[in-house]
């Protein structure tokens, strides 16, 4: 097998050791269903190093040409890239309503809100590509391209997010909310330096190349820590009347979100005292009457 083969099989059997590992832990934890598009974003990650793995080791023992194996590499690396993009949306969307199940209002006007966020990205994704030289293969490579750096920059937002509202949303850093958001955080940031040096250092290997790839392999090691050791508890949400995310949370329910009932008790006299002055009042034949001094505790 030569070097150039080496570089491709290397990586993606070390990328499926790690995922295969990741999905041991999520699995053992039983949270696949609890998460079930972080789950699917696993699966098919190992589904497309696989590929990968099978096209180099076939080009390495020639059963099929050089060509050929570049050709599998070529198409199923970048629609593997758009739609590692979109699952790695699915997901954050996912940790977000996990994240925010303590507010329903708030949780209810966040759907649309990613929705919308969603919807943007994916058009100034193939907008931006949009150039007078632009072919058809080359405008979905670079639609590619701005969509996984939008997820990127919501996946920083994201953990911002979490960082700042944790204590208020009653999640903890050991959640496994917040790993699995700081994972895709620790991607986002190696994937931003990564595309701000590729110009000048487009080699397989390149420190650039095995930085990203060290980013990403220790985000995997970083879901599978969260997975393995016990999740805390997570903490009740407290928060005075006058928060600004109470009156956001009511301005949601009020929007459509309907909001919690509560039962209301009475004490055991307070309808023998109604039907009391009802009779007093009324008379027994159903009449009015002046009542002079009515014995019930309301007429008084």
């Amino acid at each position: 097998m030569s070097i150039a083969l080496l570089r491709i099989a290397l990586p993606a059997a070390t990328e499926i050791l790690f995922l295969s590992a990741a999905m041991v832990c999520v699995h053992r934890a039983q949270k696949n269903k609890i998460y079930p598009a972080f789950w699917q974003l696993l699966t098919f990650l190992v589904a497309s190093d696989s590929i990968y793995l099978l096209d180099a080791v076939g080009d390495g023992l020639h059963l099929i040409t050089g060509p050929h194996a570049y050709s599998v590499y070529f198409y199923t690396y970048w629609v593997s890239f758009g739609i590692t993009a979109i699952l790695i949306l699915r997901v954050l969307h996912e940790m977000f309503r996990h994240a925010v199940r303590s507010i329903p209002g708030v949780q209810k006007l966040g759907e649309p809100i990613f929705f919308w966020a969603i919807s943007i990205s994916v058009i100034l994704a193939f907008a931006s590509g949009i150039t007078p030289r632009t072919s058809g293969i080359t405008l979905l490579l670079a639609a590619a391209q701005v969509l996984m750096r939008s997820q990127s920059v919501l996946a920083l937002c994201m953990v911002t997010f979490l960082a700042f509202a944790s204590r208020t949303l009653g999640v903890s850093f050991r959640s496994r909310i917040f790993g699995i958001t700081f994972g895709f955080g620790m991607m986002a940031v190696g994937d931003l330096v990564y595309t701000a040096v590729f110009t000048y250092h487009s080699s397989l290997a390149s420190a650039a190349n095995m930085g990203q790839e060290g980013v990403y392999l220790g985000a995997i090691a970083l879901w599978a820590g969260y997975f393995l050791q016990p999740e805390p508890a997570r903490r009740l949400v407290t928060m005075p009347v006058t928060s600004p995310l109470m009156r956001w949370n009511d301005i949601a329910q009020t929007l459509g979100n309907p909001a919690g009932q509560i039962a209301v008790s009475y004490p055991p006299t307070f309808m023998t005292d109604v039907f009391d002055l009802v009779e007093n009042v009324m008379g027994p034949a159903g009449q009015p009457q002046r009542v002079a001094n009515p014995s019930s505790p309301i007429a008084s």
